[in-house]
């Protein structure tokens, strides 16, 4: 826990579900942590409560001012934002496209943007939260899987073109356990089948735990590691459809429920 004290980290998204859960990783870790969302909440548990909207500037530029002038540093920047969908990709609409890019690449990119000068000063850590989708394609989640991509190539630069001191971690989970798993998508999905409102899309793979998932996230910021994938076992996939393209796409239907 000493590792962590007096750090200051801040969660975008970090009022429920898996932003949630890396709040209170962080802040049982002896972290200060600032949750932001864009509803105002009173302070618990170690975790203080900014409201800002990060789809726009002036209001993440005015977060980042307001962070550095009560706590004096930001120690990491956790990048949680972000929606999915469910549509065939002959019904995917380019406000739709526009609306995932926004939420899922240009909150992260806005944030980072804003965030580096002060990890810079505190040789800090900038963490992406990605999806499996970043590193592949899957029915029913094109706008989706459009926008994660663009995200992994944000935080490839920057582990490639960032600031030397700073360390960047891109997360890669597999579908988020929740209770409302199977209701999420219903009116989106009446036309697309059964396995299109499941978790992931449909894809056979158990659903993550978030406070685990939240403690191995902590724990790699700890380390400085570039990257975490889970289920691991899914490199194996992503390895063999940078070799074989059609290889890739076939073992990929056979993920399909």
């Amino acid at each position: 826990m000493e590792y962590w004290t007096e750090k200051i980290v801040v969660v975008t998204g970090g009022s429920a579900g898996l932003g949630a859960a890396i709040a209170r990783a962080f802040a049982q870790q002896g972290a200060t942590v600032v949750s932001v969302s864009r509803t105002r909440r009173e302070a618990e548990g170690g975790i203080e409560y900014f409201q800002a909207d990060v789809t726009k500037d002036e209001d993440v530029a005015r977060l980042v001012n307001s962070v550095v002038e009560k706590f004096g540093r930001i120690d990491v920047w956790v990048n949680n934002v972000g929606k999915s969908i469910r549509v065939g990709f002959k019904d995917a609409a380019l406000d739709e496209y526009r609306d995932l890019m926004e939420m899922n690449f240009f909150t992260s990119v806005r944030c980072s943007l804003a965030a580096l000068p002060h990890l810079v000063e505190s040789s800090g850590s900038l963490v992406q939260i990605g999806s499996l989708a970043s590193k592949t394609a899957w029915q029913h989640v094109s706008p989706y899987v459009t926008s994660k991509h663009a995200l992994a190539g944000f935080a490839h630069q920057l582990r490639l073109e960032g600031p030397a001191n700073v360390h960047n971690l891109f997360v890669c989970p597999g579908p988020i356990r929740r209770d409302d798993a199977h209701q999420r998508y219903e009116e989106q999905t009446k036309s697309l089948g059964e396995s299109a409102n499941a978790p992931g899309g449909g894809v056979k793979l158990k659903g993550i735990d978030s406070e685990w998932l939240a403690n191995k996230i902590v724990d790699g910021c700890r380390k400085r590691k570039s990257e975490i994938v889970i289920p691991a076992k899914t490199r194996i996939l992503f390895s063999i459809a940078q070799l074989s393209a059609g290889w890739g796409d076939w073992l990929l239907r056979k993920f399909a429920k």
